[in-house]
């Protein structure tokens, strides 16, 4: 079986790795599962300094493949679903390499929270980040988002679902620098290539450091807060009037309850 996930190994000591499912790129299970491998893998080889994450198409990435949702009847899928998404995400914050965000598209949920643990971020011009999963009635994502912006603005986003462009993030510090978006991969590459040539060794140690000083429990915070969905939401009308109202792409009628 062919994955969604690329990787690719230069001899110049840069990796890629490639989001790879059409049309949004949109995460499934042996997605996560694959990305958290190709990253704990890098991280561990001598022969790379510096990875790029990226994705084909126009899209980045969309979130969650959001026929998941219709499999969360139980808390026990809900956790396992919660633990592989957060199993990836802190593969790229635990990762022994640094890494470059490449983001050319729309950027949304599980995907914005990838950019957020990213060490780097390029992204394109008007291109959209964004944590919706509350329009589903889903509490996601701020756990990442207080890692790069003012508590305010990761508020804004996780509680009102409003996607931010990637020219306003960089005003936060969220993204290094925005191109035109046929030049992101490009962009990456040249920052990547100033990296490669370094003490790299040296570069993945200090970027360890850096985030073990900065947050040690990033997957655990993670969790409590994705149980909050399994403990006030997951039976809750609402969640399920949010899931069968985007599937039958109508106006939801949330009570309350």
């Amino acid at each position: 079986m062919m994955s969604d996930i690329k990787i690719d190994i230069r001899e110049d000591k840069i990796a890629t790795v490639t989001l790879d499912r059409a049309p949004a790129n949109a995460f499934t299970a042996q997605m996560y599962d694959d990305l958290a491998s190709a990253f704990y893998e890098l991280g561990e080889r001598d022969d790379v300094a510096v990875i790029i994450l990226r994705a084909a198409g126009k899209i980045f990435c969309g979130g969650n493949d959001t026929s998941a949702f219709d499999a969360f009847d139980t808390r026990t899928s809900a956790e396992v679903s919660a633990r592989t998404c957060g199993k990836a995400v802190a593969s790229i914050w635990d990762c022994k390499k640094p890494v470059i965000g490449a983001i050319q598209g729309a950027c949304m949920g599980s995907g914005f929270g990838m950019a957020a643990v990213c060490d780097f971020l390029i992204a394109g011009e008007g291109v959209k980040f964004g944590i919706p999963e509350v329009s589903l009635g889903i509490p996601a994502a701020g756990c990442f988002a207080e890692l790069v912006l003012p508590l305010h603005i990761a508020k804004y986003m996780a509680l009102t679902g409003t996607p931010l462009a990637a020219e306003e993030l960089q005003r936060w510090g969220v993204v290094m620098k925005v191109v035109p978006k046929e030049q992101v991969w490009a962009e990456a590459e040249t920052f990547a290539s100033k990296m490669a040539v370094g003490c790299y060794r040296a570069a993945g140690i200090c970027k360890q450091f850096f985030n073990k000083n900065i947050d040690a429990r990033l997957e655990d915070k993670f969790m409590i807060e994705q149980r909050s969905f399994m403990d006030f939401m997951l039976d809750s009308h609402d969640f399920k009037e949010a899931i069968a109202a985007y599937n039958e792409k109508r106006k939801p009628e949330f009570n309350g309850r």
